[in-house]
């Protein structure tokens, strides 16, 4: 399969669409990168009330530049900056 937010065909992971609420979550796999990505960028809570949808996951323009990049090279490890307003709701 590979991951569906970068399209490619490597390792994945299970990402959890509705934080907080394992049980009763859909899930989509996503790689590495792309999943660190996703909690550098968003909160829980905007995960939760915006992001709860690959396609919405897929049409967020703060992850655009950053798939874009990640579709086109091997690295299945990068570091990720945490966003200032991800970095402030966690205390």
């Amino acid at each position: 399969m590979g991951c569906e937010l970068c399209g490619r065909a490597v390792e994945t992971t299970t990402h959890h669409l509705i934080p907080k609420n394992r049980k009763d979550s859909p899930t989509v796999q996503l790689c590495q990168p792309c999943h660190k990505q996703v909690h550098a960028t968003f909160t829980n809570h905007e995960l939760k009330q915006e992001y709860d949808t690959i396609e919405a996951l897929r049409e967020a323009d703060r992850l655009q530049s950053f798939v874009e990049w990640i579709s086109k090279t091997d690295k299945t490890d990068v570091q990720v900056d945490e966003s200032d307003r991800v970095r402030r709701w966690r205390g």
